[in-house]
């Protein structure tokens, strides 16, 4: 799965920490509807009945998609969307911190918040 990392890395570095515009890898607006769709969760045939084109279409957009970002699979295009959609704020915080947002232990976040309701025992 190292392989796998690399290529999200890598999107991350293009999409997030590129000081040059230039740099930053730009969807169409129908690839970016077709993101949206595949991150949603939509099978082909969903894709083709909600954008009103061929399932042959669909899956040419795909690849068209995966050879652009250079990815191997439909989670990595959900990936790619969803970081092109957060607030620049989180994809800031998201490189900032290696990809992944700080957590609190779960005792800081009890102490954060007092409300949280535990199982009872």
């Amino acid at each position: 799965m190292l392989g796998g990392h690399n290529i999200k890395q890598k999107a991350r570095e293009e999409l997030v920490m590129s000081p040059d515009p230039k740099d930053l890898i730009t969807p169409t607006p129908r690839e970016r509807e077709l993101m949206m769709l595949i991150a949603r969760g939509l099978q082909n045939k969903n894709i083709a009945f909600e954008l009103k084109i061929s399932e042959n279409t669909v899956r040419a957009h795909i690849g068209n998609i995966m050879r652009k970002y250079r990815l191997h699979n439909r989670t990595q295009i959900a990936i790619i969307f969803a970081l092109q959609a957060a607030p620049p704020s989180l994809r800031r915080d998201l490189a900032n911190a290696g990809g992944y947002p700080a957590t609190p232990k779960p005792a800081q976040a009890l102490a954060q918040n007092p409300r949280v309701l535990t199982a009872p025992e």
